[in-house]
């Protein structure tokens, strides 16, 4: 297979989609609660509520988008509109709100369109890359990368030029979603269905036991992510840590993931899915307790390093399982109601009650982000497959 095989592949197409979309919400998560606080004047409590309320929405948004996008001649069609009403959305977040309910009913639009890009962009690069050219790790790990130089660079340019530069940053990383997805992706046909059938994906996937098992036990472990996300940069920034080197300990925790994905067909042969969830909510455990001491110095570097656990071996195992769990014609809204029910409801709850948590009691609010994973580990226990017993062969 040669080189120009693979970058003109349906797989490199979706993946300089991802990483347009990546490389801006690599600047929307790091910086965006910092812009909320110094720029509009809101409280832990009012970040947390425009950060979460389109999570919550995600449960009615997400399964939407999904139901039009398994129905559309072009399975790319409402990707490539959902990124042109993203930036409009933004540029009206930035320039039009400024105080709380403005910012809010704008953030939730903004906010929700960004958030329902991922679960269409994760189908179709999951479907691009059963092609074999260019493999599901490889892709997410390009994805990551862009999210890293993201993370740099805008803390070089926040330093050097002030939160006005998250805005430029953020139209300018979606203007460029828009471009890839319009010029670059080729036509994506759905298996034929009728609407009966796209509605009763929906019950089909509900019904099956592991299925619910897995958004909820994942859901709470990537939602213990939600102290993290909202106000980790906060917390540093109080503790005299400057804008770059923020940018750096998040660039380092994904630098460890993009290795940890690289590294997927060495580890898959090795490691179920459903122990990659196990060891993810360990990571977890682990990093959200020691980061409610408020560390300083050289320890925040092996616990950013846990990200490669608590967020991407997580990550691959849920969706491993989601791909196995769905059909077929059921895929991009197995996607979606994952990303709705976990990273969305989940994800909502822990990001509204991570702003109270750091209005109380600052960075102690990463043990209530540990409690989130205790659980959802032990949920995700009831996803391994119970050892096959070999029968034992007779004596003669």
């Amino acid at each position: 297979m040669t080189a120009e095989s693979i970058l003109n592949s349906r797989a490199a197409r979706v993946t300089m989609v991802m990483s347009a979309l990546f490389g801006t919400t690599g600047v929307i998560l790091v910086f965006l609660p910092r812009w909320l606080e110094v720029e509009r004047a809101l409280s832990g409590a009012e970040i947390g509520a425009v950060l979460s309320l389109a999570q919550f929405a995600r449960i009615l948004t997400g399964p939407a988008i999904a139901y039009w996008a398994d129905g559309a001649s072009d399975r790319g069609t409402p990707l490539k509109y959902v990124s042109v009403a993203a930036v409009i959305a933004y540029a009206a977040f930035f320039f039009i709100a400024h105080g709380f309910w403005q910012l809010l009913v704008l953030g939730f639009i903004a906010l929700s369109l960004t958030q329902a890009l991922t679960p269409l962009i994760e189908a179709a690069t999951l479907r691009a890359t059963a092609q074999g050219k260019l493999s599901y790790g490889v892709a997410r790990g390009i994805g990551s990368f862009a999210f890293i130089v993201a993370n740099i660079a805008g803390g070089v340019l926040i330093s050097g030029f002030g939160l006005g530069a998250v805005v430029i940053w953020v139209l300018s990383g979606l203007a460029l979603v828009v471009a890839t997805s319009w010029l670059g992706l080729k036509h994506d046909p759905p298996l034929v269905q009728t609407r009966a059938a796209r509605l009763g994906a929906i019950g089909e996937l509900l019904r099956n036991r592991r299925f619910v098992i897995l958004i909820i036990a994942c859901g709470l472990i990537q939602s213990a992510h939600g102290f993290y996300y909202g106000f980790s940069t906060i917390v540093w920034r109080g503790q005299g840590i400057s804008p770059e080197m923020v940018g750096i300990l998040w660039a380092f925790g994904v630098a460890i993931e993009i290795a940890f994905l690289f590294s997927l067909p060495f580890i898959e042969r090795r490691v179920s899915s459903e122990a990659l969830i196990l060891m993810g909510a360990g990571g977890g455990i682990a990093r959200w307790l020691a980061m409610g001491f408020a560390p300083l110095g050289f320890a925040l570097w092996p616990l950013q390093a846990l990200h490669a656990l608590s967020f991407a071996a997580a990550h691959v195992g849920a969706m491993r399982l989601v791909h196995r769990e769905a059909a077929e014609h059921s895929a991009t809204m197995a996607q979606t109601l994952y990303a709705a029910l976990s990273a969305g409801v989940l994800m909502g709850c822990s990001t509204l009650l991570s702003g109270y948590l750091y209005d109380h009691v600052g960075a102690r609010g990463y043990w209530a982000m540990a409690a989130l994973c205790v659980i959802g580990g032990g949920l995700a226990i009831l996803l391994l497959q119970p050892r096959k017993r070999v029968p034992a062969t007779p004596q003669p």
